[in-house]
């Protein structure tokens, strides 16, 4: 194997072997031809020719020789130093390449469907990091479903942690858990404190997720809604749960979300079970042809998520 380690002083492009390295580096530390040749299990005549042929590639001697002793030059220093360097890499290289290969070392980026999947997101991350310490596991920031899918088939992250249901063509679903649609009311409002149907929200102000970055549960409520004979009543956008909550404190309207959103606790607001909506399925997804062996240890991971929801 021949490497490059860049010009010498003449402006030569400098390729020398392996093996040559090896050789230099067992004279410069012995100091002496014949323990290096005895280090090297080899007669010491090759050995020499082998240090002559690495001096004429790199075009400055790189040893003084003389009858009693051998020495560095200064450029042998500095070609030490960069000679380490480069056979520490090169017998490092196999085993890197059978870790990543092994899914035991590489990137993993995980999108995920904002603040009502952070407890199961946590619970993933905690449990990727125990089984896989020297994989790097990228988190991209909140984004809704339809955004996650796109992003997925854009090949921008390696799986997604998102709300179904969502187009699924070329894609892996592995669904983890239901969430119960609730009603994010301020506290003394007429609905809090009692049994709710989708039916009692008609006529409600609501405010909603964005309506133009692949929400699933704006079509999920919407669904809901004209099965029971009316369309949701959206007054007002919101970028995400916590904000919703927040405005639902302030009066603005209700909001409709998934119960886990009972963890951010805004002051001034109760969430109330919807009785009869269907549950929101909260589910990682992944690309189908995606040969990333560091994503098949997540994967991988599922059951044992799945078990302690």
């Amino acid at each position: 194997m021949r490497v490059d380690l860049g010009k010498a002083a003449r402006g030569r492009e400098v390729g020398v072997e392996l093996r040559h390295l090896q050789a230099f580096v067992a004279v410069a530390e012995e100091l002496n031809f014949r323990r290096a040749a005895v280090r090297l299990h080899m007669s010491q005549p090759p050995l020499s020719q082998q240090i002559k042929r690495l001096e004429h590639e790199v075009g400055v001697p790189l040893l003084r020789r003389t009858t009693r002793q051998v020495s560095l030059t200064a450029a042998g220093e500095a070609f030490l130093r960069e000679a380490r360097k480069t056979l520490e890499s090169a017998e490092a290289a196999p085993r890197l390449a059978r870790q990543a290969a092994a899914g035991e070392i590489g990137v993993v980026r995980l999108g995920f469907s904002g603040q009502t999947s952070y407890q199961v997101m946590l619970l993933i991350v905690r449990k990727f990091r125990e089984r896989y310490p020297d994989v790097r596991l990228d988190i991209v920031s909140p984004l809704y479903g339809g955004e996650l899918v796109e992003r997925l088939h854009q090949q921008e992250i390696d799986a997604g942690l998102l709300r179904l249901p969502v187009p699924t063509e070329g894609l892996r679903v592995r669904e983890l858990e239901q969430h119960p649609l609730a009603v994010a009311l301020p506290e003394h409002h007429r609905l809090a404190g009692r049994s709710v149907g989708v039916a009692d929200l008609r006529g409600e102000p609501v405010i909603s997720y964005p309506t133009n970055r692949g929400s699933v549960v704006n079509q999920l409520v919407q669904a809901a809604c004209l099965r029971h004979g009316f369309s949701p009543r959206f007054v007002q956008e919101a970028p995400d749960t916590h904000t919703i909550l927040s405005l639902v404190g302030a009066g603005s309207g209700i909001g409709l979300v998934p119960a886990t959103a009972g963890h951010l606790k805004v002051p001034g607001v109760v969430l109330v079970p919807v009785h009869d909506a269907p549950p929101v399925p909260l589910a990682l997804v992944w690309r189908e042809d995606d040969p990333n062996p560091a994503l098949a240890g997540l994967v991988g991971l599922l059951d044992e998520v799945a078990a302690e929801l």
